[in-house]
């Protein structure tokens, strides 16, 4: 398998760099190193001695995962979360339509493949894939698109329920959503933009069973990935259930009754790692929101008791402390307490993130702490470009190499450019190297004659340096208007691995894949997201 370093994608954190990379600096943030067995067993151990409310979360889970028409694998991975020494291996995402990007797949996968590994690693335990739906996040416009790859060999984006511009912001919880009638015409819109083949009847159909009209989103999701991968065992959750929210009511009343320690203690262990990194998440004094007349408000305090922020809603302290008693399906975490939520509730014994995840799980060891939560090892997801024989043509055609892939259109062409290239009168690039070399003399000769002459002398070569970086950009913008066939090829690479000057598995959706090559490729990515290596792998097809 060919990888690329984790530095070689644009955008990734530095702390997510290092920690992939087991360097120091990263590493003492978290509760050991994935890549360590000490960590998993000091942590299992840990976690076995832990008493956590298996039996109500089972009875819980059995329903939700029913509903999601999961297979009978899942049925036994429960059974199995009933023993003490049994652990689930936890990942999780956004309820995106059609399962969002591709890397939500990938998460899902690392989760079942680092499951089993676990399980070979250390015999005497077993380990369950668990996906949290977050079906809680209001963020509509961030889960309502797909994108995909038209017959003309362009990118594009489809979008569900789209809101006019000028519509007030809903803050509906994603969950409380039903799926409309205009799902049909979604699909049908997605269909319409891909080329028809052999397997585009048995994908649409499945789309269309999944995301039937009144339904909810998480349902949807779940169904469908569980279409996909029928044998993977994958337990759902979702944690809008108000019977997972009745589990979960002491995380709810310890943060309101201790607040605002948890995000104090964040903020703390966030300054300091500013002092090398960007923290990725803000604490708030009350990290949870509510849901009030459907939509979902963050909680602030107030020298009166609190107050949902953009409504005129009050409570006092012993008004919101028996409303989360009695009612916790009306509180809802933000992104700082829901891996709290999540480990109180789950015997988790690693989290499979991505690049901004494992960045904000540096932050949250302290809030950890002040739950008397175990933190789980933090583990990467798998990270791939999936190459077709059309795109990988073009990289042994110009003799690319890879990271080309992450470079925007006119930096990809003039690394073709700046050689012997197809058409071109005279290799620029050499020329350059002699004419460097040669006129890096001039200061120290200039010298020699006289030490006045040395500053001129260098004043000289930069200008020369410069003008010379003006000529580069003429011959290479006269080249590149000669030359259609190399332009479009690195635009046809760019559309298939990076659209929209973002990597492939953030904007693809897995329809356009499926669309082509059909079920097969499934196996392909599951075979793939393989524990290790820690690096962006290239997936052949």
């Amino acid at each position: 398998m060919i990888t690329l370093p984790f530095s070689s994608l644009p955008g990734t954190p530095q702390l997510f760099v290092d920690y992939a990379e087991n360097l120091s600096d990263a590493r003492n943030y978290y509760m050991g190193h994935f890549s360590d067995l000490m960590a998993f067993e000091t942590h299992l151990q840990l976690l076995e001695r832990r008493s956590y409310l298996r039996e109500p979360l089972y009875n819980v889970l059995a329903a939700q995962n029913k509903g999601f028409l999961a297979g009978d694998r899942t049925f036994m991975n429960l059974e199995r979360l009933k023993s003490s020494t049994t652990f689930a291996v936890v990942t999780g995402q956004q309820v995106g339509l059609f399962t969002g990007p591709l890397y939500t797949l990938y998460k899902a996968m690392t989760a079942v493949q680092l499951s089993k590994w676990l399980e070979e690693q250390f015999p005497a335990y077993r380990f369950v894939p668990v996906f949290w739906l977050e079906s809680e996040d209001h963020d509509f416009l961030e889960i309502n698109n797909a994108g995909g790859i038209s017959a003309g060999n362009e990118f594009f984006r489809i979008r569900y329920a789209q809101p006019e511009d000028d519509a007030p912001k809903d803050l509906r919880p994603v969950g409380q959503r039903a799926i409309e009638e205009e799902i049909t015409a979604t699909i049908d819109a997605l269909r319409s933009q891909l080329p028809e083949t052999d397997f585009s009847e048995e994908v649409f159909a499945m789309l269309r069973n999944a995301y039937a009209p009144g339904g909810s989103l998480q349902r949807a999701f779940a169904r469908l990935f569980n279409a996909l991968y029928p044998d993977a065992g994958i337990v759902f959750i979702d944690p809008s259930d108000p019977s997972v929210k009745q589990l979960a009511t002491p995380v709810i009343l310890q943060e309101l009754e201790t607040f605002p320690t948890t995000g104090e203690e964040v903020i703390k262990r966030s300054a300091e790692l500013e002092e090398r990194y960007h923290a990725q998440i803000k604490p708030r004094a009350v990290n949870l929101f509510s849901i009030h007349k459907n939509n979902r408000y963050p909680i602030e305090p107030s020298e009166y008791g609190f107050f949902l922020k953009g409504t005129r809603q009050r409570f006092t302290r012993d008004e919101l402390l028996e409303l989360a008693g009695n009612e916790p399906e009306r509180f809802s975490p933000n992104v700082l307490l829901r891996p709290i939520m999540q480990d109180f509730l789950l015997p988790t014994a690693a989290y499979v993130a991505g690049p901004s995840e494992v960045s904000y799980f540096a932050q949250l060891q302290p809030a950890y702490d002040h739950f008397q939560v175990p933190m789980p090892v933090i583990f990467p997801r798998a990270s791939l470009s999936i190459i077709e024989n059309k795109v990988e043509k073009v990289f042994k055609k110009f003799d690319l190499p890879y990271p080309a892939m992450f470079l925007d259109d006119e930096s990809a062409w003039r690394l073709v450019q700046n050689g012997d290239g197809p058409g071109n009168t005279f290799d620029f690039s050499a020329f350059r190297s002699r004419l460097s070399a040669m006129l890096e003399e001039l200061p120290a000769l200039a010298a020699a004659e006289h030490a006045n002459l040395g500053g001129p002398a260098e004043a000289t070569l930069n200008n020369i340096q410069r003008s010379l970086a003006t000529f580069e950009d003429k011959l290479l913008h006269h080249r590149r208007q000669n030359d259609d066939v190399l332009t479009r090829q690195i635009e046809k690479m760019h559309v298939y691995l990076f659209p929209e000057g973002k990597p492939q598995e953030r904007q693809l959706n897995i329809v356009t894949l499926l669309n082509r090559y059909g079920f097969g490729i499934l196996k392909q990515i599951e075979e793939a997201c393989t524990p290790f290596p820690a690096e962006h792998r290239l997936l052949f097809l």
